[in-house]
């Protein structure tokens, strides 16, 4: 699938959902939160619990102006970014692996739990991906020939619930 399709469906979510947010955990307390709402899309990281940079975007009438910020208080530093920056780094994680061979060629194993979602595999388990049933974004990660890649589902915001980020 193209990424501009990829692009498309993060939009359709946010906008059938009222807001959208789905927060990635990666090792070391790491988080990283891609969210949309109304004409907001943010791609934030945080470790230990504390702001390290984020890429802010608004599209309005078909056109991104996209940030980039660093930095908190009188230290924050905010960097013009080319349009739809920040909506592609959104979606390279949001549907992570899911373009790939080793997912697109099989038949996917629906596992109910708590989050519906399938679940595919690579080899003896080299590598891992788990997608929402619901909302079809990945939710789970693991590549054991780089494990700093990665990350499971910490939340799953959407409507109401969803705030942009603050300060930003």
């Amino acid at each position: 699938m193209a990424k501009e399709d990829f692009i498309a469906r993060f939009i359709e979510l946010v906008e059938k959902q009222g807001g959208f947010e789905i927060v990635h955990a990666y090792r070391d307390e790491v988080d990283h939160y891609l969210g949309g709402k109304g004409d907001w899309f943010w791609y934030v990281i945080q470790k230990d619990g504390s702001f390290k940079e984020a890429y802010v975007a608004s599209f309005v009438n078909g056109e991104w102006k996209d940030n980039r910020v660093t930095g908190k208080g009188k230290k924050q530093k905010t960097a013009d970014l080319p349009a739809g920056a920040t909506i592609k780094r959104i979606v390279e994680k949001a549907y992570l692996a899911q373009d790939e061979n080793w997912v697109t060629d099989r038949k996917p194993r629906l596992i109910q739990d708590a989050h519906p979602h399938f679940h595919y595999t690579k080899g003896f388990g080299d590598k891992a991906v788990d997608i929402s049933e619901e909302f079809g974004v990945t939710i789970r990660y693991s590549d054991i020939a780089d494990v700093s890649t990665g990350f499971h589902e910490r939340d799953i915001s959407t409507g109401e619930s969803v705030e942009p980020p603050k300060d930003l």
